[in-house]
């Protein structure tokens, strides 16, 4: 087995082949890349019985064959070479990879021991791979990041004939948006639950991408989603168990007659500012009136803070206790230059309803831009 590459190229294959290993893996074989070098050209993959990634690039082959390595270490090492070009070849039981006056030498893991790549199901879809890496990541900060509820540590994926959404939960917060598709293969409405960092981390693969395409094998023992853009593709099983049913929240929550709408980075800066003095799970207190919104808090005896920034207001004066990293969350990921804070009418005057914020066009305009939802649930956050 030998081949010749340029650098540039077979860096970017192998970053995108080992971006989604990771180091939990007991069996040291599923943390190697392998190497399929044919006439056709090279391809690099990876596979730990759950999440595949898989991509060809040209190379000057002179001797075909495949090999399995560790993929970390093969990263590490092309991402560094000093050529332009690199030349990889199989000597026994070694990978050569040499570039420049720069030579490696790695030892192979048995080829026997690896798990065959999972087949691409039939394609259902397809969308702007802009679009799908804005929704993911507007989304994905909601979705749980430890292991107390594996459910909710994946991200939910509606799909119609005519939208994908993506929902995700930690329970303090909702974050959801649709986005437009061309379907395909989608006759009625379908749920699947795809695990967070997957999506997450294939929504910035395919950022650039004009067309990305979505597979979907699913209803048998082996179920599965595939994302592909040209000769790229990241594989995912699709995660079990029951997704809180929090889309209907969206629609109940926050849609009363009282809300505010403010500049998003007025309200993100306050909060940093104010957040200064806070303890690490403090929230701030975010009183809404007629004469904007003031932020205020303290910690203990040892300092306090408080600021106002401009707010249009309809409906009745309003106060809640909010998480400042969960508000800046949500109004980052609305993208856009005002916020709109829908407060829900609450039985109790201490403990204020759901909050949910959308993108809004300006500070005046009534509209409600729909396709990206955030709430948060005050009720559930220690003060």
């Amino acid at each position: 087995m030998k081949f010749q590459a340029n650098k540039d190229v077979l860096s970017q294959a192998v970053i995108f082949v080992t971006k989604l290993l990771t180091s939990k893996n007991t069996n040291p074989t599923l943390s190697g890349v392998r190497i399929d070098v044919a006439d056709g050209g090279v391809t690099f993959a990876s596979f730990d019985h759950d999440v595949s990634t898989r991509t060809t690039i040209d190379g000057d082959v002179s001797a075909t064959g495949s090999v399995l390595v560790s993929g970390k270490l093969l990263a590490d090492i092309v991402t560094r070479l000093p050529g332009d070009t690199v030349t990889v070849s199989l000597h026994e039981t070694k990978l050569i990879v040499a570039s420049g006056t720069s030579k490696f030498n790695m030892s192979v893991m048995p080829l026997n021991e690896y798990p065959n790549l999972p087949e691409i199901p039939a394609a259902i879809g397809s969308f702007d791979g802009e679009q799908l890496a804005e929704a993911i990541a507007q989304v994905g900060v909601a979705a749980l990041k430890d292991d107390g509820q594996p459910a909710i540590m994946n991200i939910s994926v509606e799909l119609t004939s005519e939208t994908i959404s993506f929902t995700a939960t930690d329970r303090y917060r909702i974050a959801s948006r649709d986005v437009k598709w061309a379907a395909t293969g989608i006759t009625e409405p379908t749920q699947i639950l795809v695990p967070a960092r997957v999506l997450i981390e294939a929504g910035k693969m395919f950022q650039a991408e004009q067309t990305v395409t979505m597979s979907l094998l699913s209803g048998g023992d082996r179920e599965l989603v595939a994302i592909s853009a040209g000769n790229r593709v990241v594989t995912s099983s699709l995660a079990k168990g029951s997704f809180p049913k929090v889309r209907g929240l969206l629609d109940e929550k926050g849609g009363g007659a009282a809300y505010a709408i403010v500049l998003s980075s007025d309200l993100i800066d306050a909060t940093r500012r104010v957040s200064l003095v806070l303890e690490r799970d403090g929230a701030i207190k975010y009183s809404f009136s007629k004469d904007g919104v003031l932020l205020e808090t303290s910690a203990a005896e040892t300092a306090s803070a408080q600021e106002t920034v401009d707010a249009h207001l309809v409906g009745d004066d309003v106060f809640v206790w909010l998480k400042p990293r969960l508000v800046i969350d949500g109004v980052a990921g609305a993208h856009s230059e005002f916020v709109r804070l829908g407060f829900t009418p609450s039985s109790d005057p201490v403990k204020a309803g759901p909050v949910l914020f959308t993108a809004h066009s300006s500070k005046d305009s009534e509209a409600i831009e729909q396709a990206y939802r955030y709430l948060m649930q005050p009720n559930l956050l220690n003060r």
